[in-house]
């Protein structure tokens, strides 16, 4: 009964589907009148296809986290853990655990889209000033050069000037094109797998964004983690499943060498030191909580300092890109103008 017709659903609607799905639980409503519930109360579009898909299931006795997988659009973590939290009794908890989480997924992206969108209006910008310049306002130029330069007694200082100004023009305009088309080539090869792997890893060498990739993926462990911990799974457990939740390559291969180093024998403490992704205090912190039983508790708390500490870093490197890409727009055009115009000005006041 699987529908191929759906993709996965955005952090924002798992979010929402599973908010939604705890306060049905909280309620003491039935599953079934609950999906009936929202799959009235909704509009016409993609989720509610997906809320009618599920309630068909559900009428036919078909559990929850079946017709959840059968859909084909939810993530297999998200599966695991409902039935989990079906077989434990815990599925409100588990649902809760899951909003809060895909919650600040859908706020990290956000907030990452929008640090990249304002910089990249400012490059797409000086594209569009500089193509007209050279494609609408140059020909003019050169045109009123034409009809004046034999007046002017220094022409072979106004041609040199001149010729400077619409070469810088020429070469600018080539420079943001070929950056313009290895943006895009750089986007293509991110969708593929391997592209991820390997544009991710340059950003966790790269030495202005290694900081902000470093909070983001110490934000993401203790995120999936505290997760997992909230909905009442051990730390073996979590670990393994943490693979399926967690989706950059980077974070991934943290996560294998942490159940490696605990199925070697090393203490969850002393295994998640040896990633290097918490602080001395915050690592105190976490071993505090494991000895009176509260690793999830301190799991959230990492959480949230962490997803401050991103947000921060990322608001800075922004803070620092607006200007320098102001700055050099400014900086550009206003060269071109002057080694083009100036020319131009001083002929006209030799012949006036």
């Amino acid at each position: 009964m699987k529908n191929v017709l759906h993709k996965e659903l955005s952090s924002s609607e798992l979010s929402f589907f599973c908010s939604q799905m705890a306060m049905i639980l909280k309620s003491g409503m039935l599953i079934s009148d609950g999906i009936d519930w929202m799959y009235n109360d909704l509009e016409d579009g993609r989720m509610k296809n997906i809320l009618g898909t599920l309630k068909e299931a559900l009428e036919d006795k078909v559990p929850l986290y079946t017709a959840m997988e059968d859909s084909g659009c939810f993530p297999s973590h998200i599966v695991s853990m409902c039935q989990i939290g079906v077989v434990t009794g815990r599925l409100e908890d588990v649902m809760n655990s899951l909003s809060q989480y895909y919650d600040r997924e859908a706020v990290l992206k956000s907030k990452i889209r929008n640090s990249i969108f304002y910089p990249a209006m400012l490059f797409v910008m000086m594209t569009f000033v500089i193509i007209l310049l050279v494609t609408k306002i140059f020909p003019i130029f050169e045109e009123m050069a034409r009809e004046l330069g034999g007046e002017l007694p220094s022409r072979q200082t106004f041609n040199i000037s001149f010729a400077t100004g619409m070469m810088a023009g020429k070469f600018a305009l080539v420079f943001v094109l070929a950056v313009l088309f290895i943006a895009a080539a750089i986007l293509i090869f991110y969708k593929s797998q391997n592209g991820k792997a390997y544009i991710g890893n340059f950003l966790h060498r790269f030495v202005f964004t290694k900081t902000i990739m470093q909070k983001i993926t110490a934000y993401r462990f203790s995120s999936g983690l505290s997760l997992l911990l909230s909905s009442g799974m051990n730390i073996e457990s979590s670990m393994s499943l943490l693979l399926d939740v967690v989706e950059e390559p980077q974070l991934k291969s943290k996560v294998e060498q942490c159940s490696q180093y605990i199925n070697s024998g090393d203490d969850f403490i002393k295994s998640v030191s040896r990633l290097s992704l918490f602080s001395g205090i915050h690592l105190q912190m976490l071993s505090m909580g494991q000895r009176i039983g509260e690793t999830d508790v301190v799991m959230k708390k990492l959480t949230d300092i962490y997803e401050n500490e991103a947000d921060q870093a990322i608001n800075s490197a922004v803070s620092l890109v607006e200007p320098v890409l102001v700055g050099v727009l400014c900086t550009v055009i206003g060269f071109i103008l002057i080694s083009v115009m100036l020319p131009l000005m001083n002929i006209m006041s030799s012949i006036g």
